[in-house]
């Protein structure tokens, strides 16, 4: 579920509006964690777990509606699930979901030093984001 939010937080860092929608969710999993790794679903697929697992705590999403998107499973290691293979269902490696991620950061920090524009719009957000607050009680209060 984490890496879903930091899939979530890196899509909100890539735009410039403040709201983040699933288009941008799928985008930027498009760009930057599919385009160069061998993960074999769909940023439509990543979008319905995500939100089978936010919203039910379950593989299936309204998005399984659609007979194109599968559910996605998930295995650890050297597992290998028997029992579900069928079309409508896709095994991910959790570790393969998670190093996905993290190599479209390292891709996502690269895109941004090639365009200045951008870098610009996510600085200001990651201020926003990992800014200092002054929690202490207000000494005039």
């Amino acid at each position: 579920m984490l890496t879903y939010v930091g899939i979530d937080q890196m899509a909100w860092l890539s735009i410039p509006g403040d709201k983040s929608s699933g288009k941008d969710f799928k985008a930027w999993v498009d760009n930057f964690m599919l385009a160069k790794n061998a993960i074999s679903c769909t940023s439509d697929e990543l979008w319905g777990a995500r939100n089978g697992l936010l919203h039910m705590g379950t593989a299936e999403a309204g998005a399984h509606k659609d007979p194109s998107i599968r559910k996605i499973y998930y295995t650890f290691g050297n597992a290998k699930c028997t029992k579900n293979d069928t079309s409508d269902v896709f095994v991910l490696k959790a570790e393969d979901l998670i190093l996905g991620f993290l190599l479209g950061v390292f891709w996502f920090i690269d895109h941004l030093k090639e365009h200045p524009d951008q870098l610009a719009i996510t600085s200001a957000k990651l201020g926003r984001a990992l800014g200092v607050r002054d929690i202490s009680p207000d000494p005039s209060a």
